[in-house]
């Protein structure tokens, strides 16, 4: 059994505090380009399937702000249908810097459209200025349509539901597909085949 403190420091240790090399990831290939995965910690620009950089198809005049969301501090994606939780927070934060607010002529407090290439929804904007201008920061963990959200049926009988289990803005609603697969499929992270979900470019409007 591992102990968790051994003297000053921690049971479990990783012996190797900095890795500048990775054989295994050195060794294999994009699956749809064949090119080469670098072995040494690499910075990729934001890239779809083809190896293309995003900003070729989504040019960053027409999509301004990169989207991202950020862990929440009292709901996950798993615990939105706890009222108690909802109760301390009943939406989530949407944020830009106050730079960018200043730009686009949006207030603390306004109600915005956001709108990616995916999709679009509307939000109460904050403004903070532990946001880096050029984001727009979505809390996680809120805008369910399931968990109780809506109204189901089991042999003709309405289950329990609570509408404000659904409450706030899903980043996972702006998410789009990819315009150089083939076949409809979303934006995967180039190298981990992940779906994305930072840096999603997008563009704000204010509403009221």
């Amino acid at each position: 059994m591992i102990k968790a403190w051994n003297g000053d420091a921690t049971g479990p240790q990783w012996k190797k505090p900095l890795q500048i090399w990775n054989e295994n990831v050195a060794k294999n290939h994009h699956a749809i380009t064949g090119e080469r995965y670098s072995g040494c910690p690499t910075y990729y620009p934001p890239r779809l399937s083809d190896g293309s950089d995003i900003h070729q198809h989504f040019p960053q005049e027409q999509w301004p702000l990169k989207l991202m969301s950020f862990k929440s501090h009292v709901v996950s994606s798993s615990t939105g249908m706890i009222q108690r939780l909802r109760m301390v927070k009943p939406s989530n934060l949407v944020a830009i810097n106050p730079l960018d607010g200043k730009k686009w002529g949006i207030k603390h407090g306004d109600k915005v459209r956001i709108v990616t290439p995916g999709g679009e929804v509307e939000a109460e904007i904050s403004l903070l200025e532990g946001v880096m201008p050029g984001v727009l920061a979505i809390e996680h963990g809120y805008g369910h349509k399931e968990l109780g959200s809506r109204q189901h049926y089991l042999d003709g009988q309405p289950l329990a539901m609570d509408k404000a289990i659904g409450s706030g803005i899903n980043l996972n609603d702006l998410g789009f597909a990819d315009p150089t697969r083939e076949i409809t499929n979303t934006w995967l992270d180039w190298v981990s085949g992940a779906s994305v979900r930072q840096g999603l470019p997008a563009k704000i409007e204010r509403i009221a």
